[in-house]
């Protein structure tokens, strides 16, 4: 009876809303950066849904000038993320979000929820070209109708361009680096078409200072990948589907009693998405997707030792009415888990989510919003999610805002129910749950001779209940899958940016911190060793300006320090992270149809570890070459 009570109560909370600026375009000759519109065509963003709140964003512009080849490369310069890989490029990367796990973030691509079911290890694996993705928006909170993003949410959004684009890229580097690229997008009155296709390889990876076995472990850090994939656009539909085939050496990567580890994953996945509006303030939108996911581990390479198969299936649909009195909005959700594994056994649940909101606006200027949500999962029960937000927008982009959100996630299927070497799942645990508090604001000046001013900040509290982690266990020397009774969160995000024209296009000063009340030492947790400082400087500039073309230079700076220890790669426990200083830097010609840079990422060639005892890559070059067969 307290546990329906319980439920009913966190069933009447109230969800937050988004809080974004709106957009002034400058217009001057001398400031030829194109502004970021937040909404979409035709879709609403998921930055337009209660309890999700809009924080950061990279446009395409800024992507380009990056000496990226990979999505998770990417994702890294960005202070609000934690980016940790087992390797080099695209080899196999996890990301978290404001000091959660990588299992506490939700991947959305166009707004569909695309995060692997078994681990969030593979929740990055997007078949997807970072030639066409058109902003990335890291969002924060949690929507009534979005279960997963414990922690916040990224949404990935590609291009819709006007008229047609091609492009061919090419990069190469040290280590046998190679990586083919082909983009494509069609527009022909209301139909826009993306198609990519890509290949990458390495032969591996070198690291500065290694030791015998690392260098062993060196020697089994080589990977490649293909990816395909495709989307249409339609007036309200949008539909898009994509496969990738990797395999990839991890060397130590999941312990380090084996130097030569091996996993091999096939992706795919496709949805559907329609938008529909009338003259009378109706909106139905309704979306479908499925995901689908192989994985081969081998402890030995070439010696199979666990195998999975997830499916994902999930359907939504919402239905918004727009009056004198604000805006209302009705949600039904469903979604389909399924694994079957060698190592975990065979499992199915089903889960469904009823969520209801309501937003108003007075004056174009005070945005409050009311939500609700319940959820039920056929393993766990009943769950409630919610919020409330109110949020004030000032003239020229300037915005302050408050939210309170609860949110929840269900354990993964490796949380639950995998048992191998030294970890041990278990099915007593309980679904993870937040409440946050966060205050954000933006100010943004901006003038027609010199150039754009923007800073932002934001600010919030989290009281985790139920947290999941991998603690070490000395009885049985066994790691074990836990809940955490509390662990609550501080965090404190800030970002100045200041941009002229070609000459200085962009010069920006990024900060993160964030605090745990978990100690991590006492609690011998292996899955919360969180970023504590991260610090990002970049300055994209001009050397040369002509009137078609500009030779000019990217450099990024991070700094960055890690909370906890870690296992080494002979089994010495209580290592602790040191921080690091990581340079990056580009020198690139742009043309109206071709782009050749020289790219290096840590430069100074820095030795450091970022997971477990991993020794990270040290410096690397490449050359990149992209030609736009009808301009940029």
């Amino acid at each position: 009876m307290r546990r329906i009570s319980e439920n009913i109560i966190l069933t009447l909370l109230l969800t937050a809303t988004t809080v974004s600026a709106q957009n002034d375009t400058l217009r001057a000759e001398n400031f030829r950066l194109p502004e970021v519109e937040v909404v979409d065509y035709y879709l609403p963003t998921p930055a337009d849904s209660a309890g999700l709140q809009l924080t950061a964003q990279i446009s395409r512009e800024q992507i380009a000038a990056l000496p990226i080849s990979t999505l998770s490369d990417l994702l890294a310069y960005l202070p609000a993320l934690d980016v940790r890989s087992r390797g080099t490029g695209a080899a196999q990367t996890d990301v978290s979000l404001y000091g959660g796990t990588f299992d506490q973030v939700l991947i959305m691509l166009n707004g569909v929820p695309l995060s692997d079911v078994q681990t969030g290890h593979y929740s990055l694996n997007l078949p997807l070209s970072t030639e066409l993705i058109e902003r990335i928006e890291i969002l924060q909170g949690t929507s009534a109708h979005l279960t997963g993003a414990l922690c916040g949410a990224i949404n990935i959004v590609t291009t819709r361009p006007e008229n047609d684009l091609y492009t061919m890229a090419m990069s190469a580097g040290t280590n046998g680096d190679i990586h083919p690229v082909f983009a494509g997008s069609w527009a022909r009155k209301d139909v826009r078409i993306n198609t990519s296709a890509e290949y990458a390889r390495s032969e591996g990876y070198y690291a500065p200072e290694a030791n015998e076995k690392e260098r062993v472990a060196l020697h089994n850090s080589d990977y490649q990948l293909a990816n395909v994939y495709f989307q249409t656009r339609w007036k309200g539909l949008d539909v898009q589907a994509g496969a990738q085939y990797k395999d990839a050496g991890l060397g130590t990567g999941y312990g380090y009693a084996s130097t030569d580890q091996f996993d091999a994953t096939r992706t795919m996945f496709v949805s559907a998405r329609y938008a529909w509006s009338d003259n009378h303030g109706w909106h139905i939108d309704a979306q479908a997707a499925y995901r689908g996911n192989y994985d081969r581990y081998e402890w030995h390479r070439g010696t199979a030792t666990n195998r999975h198969w997830t499916h994902n299936t999930q359907a939504a649909l919402q239905a918004q009415y727009e009056s004198v009195a604000g805006k209302t909005s009705l949600c039904a959700a469903f979604k389909d888990e399924y694994i079957r594994s060698t190592n975990m056994g065979t499992h199915n649940r089903l889960q469904a989510s009823l969520s209801a909101d309501h937003q108003y606006v007075w004056n174009q200027r005070l945005k409050v919003s009311l939500g609700v949500a319940g959820h039920y999962n056929s393993w766990f029960g009943w769950y409630g999610s919610g919020g409330a937000g109110i949020g004030y927008f000032f003239p020229h982009e300037r915005s302050v805002s408050l939210t309170a959100t609860r949110s929840l996630r269900m354990p993964t299927w490796t949380d639950l129910y995998y048992k191998a070497g030294v970890q041990r799942g278990s099915t007593d645990l309980k679904a993870e749950k937040a409440w946050q508090l966060a205050l954000s604001g933006n100010y943004t000046w901006t003038d027609s001779q010199y150039g754009r001013l923007a800073i932002k900040g934001n600010i919030y509290y989290r009281w985790g209940q139920d947290i999941i982690d991998w603690t070490y266990d000395e009885t049985d020397s066994l790691f074990h899958a836990t809940n955490h009774n509390h662990v609550n969160t501080f965090g404190v995000e800030a970002s100045v940016a200041y941009r002229l024209n070609d000459w200085l296009r962009n010069i920006s000063v990024r900060y993160a911190y964030t605090y745990l009340s978990l100690d991590l030492t006492k609690a011998k947790s292996n899955y919360l060793d969180y970023l504590r400082h991260k610090i990002v400087l970049n300055i994209d500039h001009g050397i040369y300006v002509w009137s078609k073309g500009r030779f000019g230079a990217d450099w990024s700076l991070r700094w960055q320090s890690r909370a906890g220890t870690y296992v080494n790669i002979y089994g010495v426990a209580g290592n602790p992270f040191t921080p690091v200083l990581l340079l990056d830097g580009s020198l690139f010609v742009e043309l109206p149809h071709l782009r050749v840079a020289a790219e290096c990422t840590n430069m100074t060639n820095r030795h450091y570890y970022d997971y477990g005892g991993i020794l990270q890559p040290g410096i690397h070059g490449q050359i990149s070459v992209k030609a736009y067969l009808n301009g940029r």
